[in-house]
């Protein structure tokens, strides 16, 4: 009798193990690619969202061979210091979720991600913002992904996205604290504001030129 509780009690014990180890893995991932050269109000605001509504989200920051992102002076801004600048606004905000990755082409790092590491009963947002045709660029996603993983393009509309990255870099030849500050995020500290504008004036010159793989700012 005491033999054959514990053979039912083990049984027990690895048919729930194997149930819970079945259940879907419904995570939702958000996934943000972008230029972010430099990263603003308007990037923050969108990850910020982004974080309050998914389980993790991916920043994916361009860092391409061709096509730079240029001041009008020559000087350039890198994947790199990008990924610098955002992890600034990010631990700033105390945003526990956000993971930065660079990639020479972000749409189809998206892509592959997608295609190799996600399971089913997770969701997939396709973060992006609401000017022009962004959205358009995810037509194909599902295709990638596998059987019972949703996909969705998600839009996120926020008068902060007005910011134009290409009007910041008109001033970043010679940048003072003063005339960057109205694009920055308004969480930062003075502190966090001077680690922002030393990244933005120390600035790499001479970089290569164009590509097809043009991402919005």
């Amino acid at each position: 009798m005491i033999f054959e509780k514990l053979v039912n009690h083990y049984f027990n014990v690895i048919n729930e193990f194997v149930h819970i180890n079945e259940q879907p893995n419904t995570e939702t991932i958000a996934m943000i690619p972008g230029s972010f050269k430099p990263p603003h109000k308007g990037h923050y605001a969108m990850i910020e969202h982004f974080s309050n509504i998914s389980d993790r989200v991916i920043v994916v920051i361009s860092e391409p061979t061709e096509s730079i992102r240029r001041t009008p002076g020559g000087k350039i801004i890198t994947g790199n210091n990008a990924r610098e600048i955002l992890d600034i606004y990010i631990k700033a905000g105390k945003l526990p979720n956000i993971k930065l990755e660079t990639a020479p082409q972000p749409v189809k790092w998206v892509y592959d991600f997608i295609a190799e590491h996600t399971t089913p009963g997770q969701k997939i947002l396709l973060g992006v913002s609401g000017k022009g045709d962004d959205a358009n660029r995810y037509l194909g996603a599902k295709k990638y992904a596998p059987e019972g993983v949703e996909i969705e393009a998600s839009v996120f509309t926020d008068s902060d996205l007005n910011v134009s990255a290409s009007t910041i870099r008109k001033v970043l030849d010679t940048p003072t604290l003063g005339e960057i500050d109205q694009f920055l995020p308004t969480h930062l500290t003075k502190e966090d504001k001077d680690k922002v504008l030393q990244i933005l004036s120390q600035l790499d010159e001479d970089y290569s030129s164009s590509s097809s793989w043009v991402l919005p700012d």
